[in-house]
């Protein structure tokens, strides 16, 4: 079941970094800038030099954590698992070509139903207005998760994936995706399963920086 699981998370993952010619409309505004930007109490914007220029202004960080070296099951306590009811937890690399080689994270329950998986990845290639720029083959909102900016998207036209990226620093990202394997889920319940597993890792994370 396990490679099975991987197998399609991958799949999906690689399905969502695709470019896409088409730009979105929505929420997104044009006119925003493709550098970093420093604020008057030190805090940057998630926008470092090269990166994808974001359709809407992304506000600033409270403060940067950075994801390198981390292993991001390091970002889960065991209270914060008990909570996400998961009974496994698995330490990886990302095996899709858009984050290959990063460090990822998949908690899993597998041995009673509903059956799901939490997917986190450590990115650390590129910030959250990666999944902004709306050139991508994905539907993206900017949100909120802990007064930090992040993306919430899933693939265009599809209904049964949520993945929410949290912007910690310059050119790095957490992502969290829950995937499930049985039940009956909408996408709004993904999402904010997704969301509150996003939230956990930010407040670990700010406890170890």
């Amino acid at each position: 079941m396990r490679s099975w699981i991987a197998l399609v998370a991958a799949v999906g993952v690689l399905t969502l970094a695709a470019g896409c010619t088409d730009r979105e409309s929505g929420e997104a505004t044009p006119g925003s800038s493709n550098t970093s930007t420093s604020t008057p109490d030190g805090t940057s914007s998630d926008a470092p030099s090269g990166s994808e220029s974001p359709t809407v202004e992304i506000p600033p960080r409270p403060r940067d954590l950075s994801l390198d070296g981390l292993d991001p099951c390091t970002l889960f306590t065991d209270a914060q698992r008990a909570q996400l009811t998961v009974d496994d937890v698995r330490s990886k690399e990302a095996s899709g070509d858009h984050y290959k080689g990063m460090r990822e994270c998949d908690l899993e329950k597998a041995t009673q139903e509903p059956f799901l998986t939490y997917s986190v990845i450590a990115a650390t290639n590129e910030g959250v207005e990666f999944w902004l720029g709306g050139n991508r083959n994905a539907d993206a909102k900017l949100i909120s998760i802990g007064g930090y900016p992040a993306a919430q998207f899933s693939t265009k036209g599809v209904d049964t994936d949520c993945v929410v990226a949290v912007g910690v620093a310059d050119g790095q990202h957490i992502q969290v995706e829950m995937t499930p394997w049985s039940g009956d889920f909408t996408q709004d319940d993904i999402c904010q399963a997704s969301e509150q597993a996003a939230e956990m890792a930010l407040q670990t994370l700010q406890t170890l920086k």
